[in-house]
């Protein structure tokens, strides 16, 4: 085993001069090269910036110290490795950074080059060296921008741990600058989309007082606002002077006014735990706290006396990593002696009087060695931030193993500089993205694996890819790492919290995985808590926005008719209907007599009958044509009456069905003609017997032309061809045949055939009308006719039927236009049909069946010598 053992030619220096077994603050160690190190192991303690003084550090990090020993653990476990830089030793130098000018003067530590303790960028060929090959840290942000400018000058690779800001991906201001924790867009990313994930949109967005706060604070706004959520209240953690409580309390009662149940806070660890304080005080309760990566996993948050109450907390975290003997190490390096614990303003001033050190801050108290706090963080870390510690210290190791041409075994130990030219082989590196390489050098028979040639440290940690411990480690192009962030939930059992991990959050595309059974919802009933203005409109409703929020509104139904299309109520086609609150249009049904329908069946099935008893008529007066009862019904004008009535029967079958274009011309003009044929000849036959038996001897002459000329079948004609003249010109005209009737119902439409065209309705019913007054009219005058020949009767009892029936369909046109009109036109049709089949030809029938001594020549001539002495008997 490599790992933990001495190595013999490494021999530890302190910052404070005394042996192995002190105090484990190692802040140096010398080395073949260098990496420099910012952690955060003191922090000021209740700091009072509302006077201008010298800070002091105080106050001891159980974090930092951790992170700090997170390098020296990486940096000796790469030493006694053989596999990687197997001839060189890396050292460090560490600077406890607790404020920002420590920050400066670090940095330009790391630049100088000692005895000189001038900073001067020498040119190319001077050969300018650092201190440090590479630096590590600082923690924070601020602290970040704040080196990176410094160290940029020199080109002196930087990379960070947990320095998350957006703005440090800007290569044109911070060209040297990577960092092994993802940027605060995809963490802002994360956030939103967790948001987004419990349909909350209705939440208060706090921030530190720093730019990390600030800049995360105004991101977090924006990027909720572009996807729909509404920032009710806004606020920043100030830092810890008089009176800032007071502004925390203003923020928390802006929470509590705006009935806001999520909370974003976007701030370091140690403005949380200012700001959580103060919501504890207050006994804030039943909230959901959404924490930044930089505060989800402190224990000096959640180790707030009563932090339990406030609610659920949720954060996003930095993924856990693996470092096997990590926590043997630190044990390792801390001392239970209280008796061999020093002033860290000792060491310091030690530093600082030291030929090659420098001074970091004014401290005084003990540093704090004893192993129970130490021990408690190392018993319930997860390794995350240290694990970024940890891969930036590789990828450090491995930019530098091909650099130094590492792959043979054993290193080329020669001097790295940042601006270097790549020797031999005529190689130049052009630009961050192009290296050229003078082909005529290059060894092609052993191809370019054979080709080791040094890399500039900042291009090879750019382009550096390796799996640790089973994570891949490299960087984009703006120096950013590929991984996402744990999804995490404060979980309490018996006071005690751990960071269970609920989720994960993958970068380009962001996509967030919840398990949300894992989380306990701290609500009497263990529900999501619901943080929104208003209610969710149900669906069918739109939103009215009330005020400048678009989260706060009313919700409106939408009307019968219409339906919600997004945000408005859009009207539904002509052809479609809705309910009232409908989300979507449904088709109308259409309506006609369909063929299953009990009335269709009936109709068809009596209009069958009446065209077999027309068959049957017209069978018997074949028969019997030319006997008297034949020939004063009328004779061969009988088969014309009986097909026209069989033509009128039989189109009660085009109104039954789905109707179109053809279907309504076919049902009209069938109709129309055929009994406008049927009852032309009942008027011209109850004209000639007036004529025959009234006027023949009045009108001779006219009489003589009417028989002649076949007056009977030529007024037939005529009306069958004016008929035909007034259906062609309803037929092509512009008026539609076909229609739709929408009116009548709203869930359906009405397939009609030319009911709304009243007038040439009216044109066709006023002439069956006029038709059927006619009948009338000469069935009266022929009343005193020879009952052989008096058909009055039955002639007044089919057309006062007719009259009936065509006046009570107007009456129905007129009143409502309704989906039964067609089966009452078939039935008034059938009702017309039968009239008069019934009341001209069944008397007629029943005479030549069963009357046949009544059908014959001697008894017609006796009953037309017994009206005429009855006519003469009369007095004039």
């Amino acid at each position: 085993m490599e790992r933990f053992q001495r190595h013999e030619r490494k021999g530890y220096v302190f910052a404070n001069g005394q042996d192995a077994e002190s105090c484990r603050m190692q802040l140096k160690l010398p080395g073949d090269y260098i990496i420099g190190g910012f952690f955060q192991i003191h922090v000021e303690s209740q700091p009072n910036r509302s006077k201008l003084e010298v800070p002091t550090c105080k106050r001891f990090s159980d974090n930092g110290y951790i992170y700090f020993q997170t390098m020296r653990f990486a940096v000796e476990e790469i030493n006694n490795l053989s596999s990687l830089l197997p001839n060189v030793t890396l050292g460090y130098e560490i600077f406890d950074d607790c404020e920002p000018f420590i920050d400066i003067q670090g940095a330009f530590t790391f630049v100088s080059r000692p005895p000189e303790k001038a900073v001067e960028k020498a040119q190319c060929e001077h050969r300018y060296q650092p201190v440090v090959t590479a630096v590590i840290g600082p923690i924070t942000s601020d602290a970040a921008i704040i080196t990176a400018n410094i160290l940029s000058l020199f080109d002196v690779p930087q990379i960070s741990f947990a320095a998350s800001s957006e703005e440090l991906s800007d290569k044109t201001q911070f060209p040297t600058f990577m960092r092994t924790i993802p940027n605060d867009e995809s963490q802002i990313e994360a956030i939103v989309l967790l948001i987004q994930k419990f349909w909350w949109n209705w939440i208060t967005v706090v921030g530190s007082e720093n730019d990390y706060g600030e800049n995360g604070k105004v991101k977090v706004i924006s990027s909720a606002t572009e996807v729909g959520i509404c920032v009710a209240s806004r606020g920043t953690i100030p830092a810890q002077v008089s009176g800032s409580m007071q502004n925390i309390v203003d923020i928390i009662d802006n929470i509590i006014d705006k009935r806001v149940n999520v909370v974003v806070v976007f701030a370091d660890a140690q403005n949380a735990e200012h700001f959580f304080r103060v919501v504890v005080a207050m006994n804030i309760t039943g909230k959901v706290w959404i924490l930044s990566e930089a505060a989800s996993v402190k224990r000096m948050l959640s180790e707030i006396p009563n932090i339990e109450r406030i609610g659920t907390v949720l954060g996003i975290a930095a993924k856990q990593g693996k470092m096997p003997g990590y926590e043997e190490f630190v044990l390792r390096d801390i001392t239970t002696d209280v008796h061999q614990m020093v002033k860290y303003s000792d060491l310091q001033a030690q530093r600082r009087d030291s030929p090659d050190g420098s001074c970091m801050a004014t401290c005084n108290e003990y540093v704090p060695c004893t192993s129970d706090s130490v021990r408690s963080l190392l018993q319930h870390s997860e390794w995350r931030v240290e694990f970024n510690v940890y891969s930036a210290v590789y990828a450090v190791a491995h930019a530098l193993h091909q650099l130094l041409q590492c792959g043979s075994g054993e290193c080329k130990k020669e001097g790295v500089y940042p601006w270097q030219d790549i020797k031999g082989y005529g190689a130049k590196v052009v630009s961050e993205a192009e290296i050229q390489i003078n082909p005529d050098l290059i060894d092609w028979q052993n191809g370019l694996e054979g080709l080791n040639v040094p890399m500039l440290l900042l291009q090879t940690l750019k382009r550096v890819n390796f799996s640790l411990n089973d994570r891949p480690i490299y960087f984009d192009e703006n120096g950013n790492p590929p991984t996402g962030y744990d999804i995490i939930h404060w979980d309490w059992q018996n006071e005690t919290v751990s960071f269970k991990v609920i989720g994960s959050y993958k970068p380009n595309p962001g996509q967030l995985q919840i398990d949300k059974s894992l989380i306990k919802w701290n609500l009497q009933e263990g529900k999501i808590p619901t943080s929104n203005c208003s209610s969710e409109c149900v669906p069918g409703q739109i939103k009215i926005t009330v005020g400048f929020q678009p989260c706060c509104f009313i919700c409106k139904d939408c009307v019968e008719g219409t339906f919600q299309n997004e945000s408005v109520c859009a009207p539904c086609n002509l052809s479609q209907w809705s309910p009232s609150k409908s989300t979507v249009c449904h088709d109308r049904s259409a309506v006609y007599l369909k063929w299953d329908e009990s009335v269709s069946i009936v109709l068809a099935l009596i209009a069958g009958i009446g065209l077999l008893l027309k068959v049957l008529i017209s069978a018997i007066f074949v028969i019997y044509l030319n006997t008297p009862v034949v020939k004063a019904a009328g004779g061969k004008l009988c088969f014309v009456l009986l097909l026209a009535l069989a033509f009128s029967c039989g189109s009660v079958y085009f109104y039954i069905g789905e109707p179109n274009n053809g279907i309504c011309i076919a049902r009209k003009l069938i109709f129309m003609v055929s009994y406008t044929t049927c009852l032309a000849c009942v008027l011209v036959r109850s004209f000639q017997l007036v004529v025959i038996f009234k006027m023949a001897t009045k009108l001779p002459k006219a009489y003589d032309y009417w028989v002649k000329y076949n007056g009977q079948y030529v007024f037939v004609f005529i009306n069958t061809v004016f008929e035909l003249f007034i259906c062609s010109i309803w037929i092509f005209s512009e008026v539609p045949v076909f229609e739709r009737n929408y009116n009548i119902s709203k869930t359906e439409v009405i397939l009609m055939c030319g009911f709304e065209n009243l007038l040439f309705d009216f044109l066709s019913l006023i002439g069956l009308i006029s038709h059927s007054l006619l009948c009338f009219v000469f069935a009266y005058l022929g009343k005193n006719l020879p009952k052989n020949y008096n058909e009055a009767k039955y002639i007044a009892f089919s057309m006062a039927l007719v009259l009936i029936s065509w006046t009570f369909l107007i009456l129905v046109i007129l009143s409502s236009s309704n989906s039964y009109i067609p089966a009452i036109v078939a039935a008034l049709i059938l009702v017309n049909s039968y009239s008069i089949t019934v009341g001209y030809f069944f008397p007629k029938c029943y005479i030549i069946l069963f009357k046949s001594q009544h059908n014959t020549t001697a008894f017609f001539q006796t009953c037309i010598q017994e009206y005429t002495r009855n006519r003469d008997a009369q007095p004039p």
